[in-house]
């Protein structure tokens, strides 16, 4: 397992979900355009019941793009939770020479946001799923 440093803004905005989603977080990653929650297992639905607008209320909170997905114990269905909001219609999972790699297939109009700027997004989620599963990498399926 990989060291995770928690800086003072990840604090912040993991208090900013927990006060404004009031489901516990798991995880909080982000990178400068997004911020990824991970929730656990089952806790999506309670979470928009209890606030329906928890997404953009998020937004306008911390000014990014929002993110939040269930974790799982399943390495395919975290994946899939991760991925959902881009409609997912694939996910590759190899395991070769102790290397785990993972393509996902998303809505064509989709990878560009997938991908991010510079492969922002893409590292984003790679780190949220590595610090649950050993993998080695996560791609988009041009």
């Amino acid at each position: 397992m990989k060291e995770i440093t928690v800086d003072n803004e990840i604090m912040a905005h993991i208090a900013i979900f927990e006060k404004i989603a009031k489901v516990e977080l798991m995880e909080c990653v982000e990178n400068e355009d997004m911020a990824l929650f991970i929730v656990g297992e089952h806790k999506m639905a309670e979470m928009f019941k209890k606030n329906k607008d928890v997404i953009s209320d998020l937004k306008d909170k911390i000014n990014k793009h929002i993110l939040v997905a269930e974790i799982s114990r399943d390495l395919l269905t975290f994946v899939r939770n991760i991925f959902f909001r881009y409609g997912v219609n694939e996910i590759q999972i190899s395991w070769k020479n102790n290397r785990t790699d993972i393509v996902v297939g998303v809505k064509q109009e989709e990878i560009g946001k997938v991908i991010g700027k510079e492969g922002k997004n893409i590292k984003l989620f790679r780190d949220a799923v590595s610090r649950y599963f050993n993998i080695n990498t996560i791609s988009v399926k041009q």
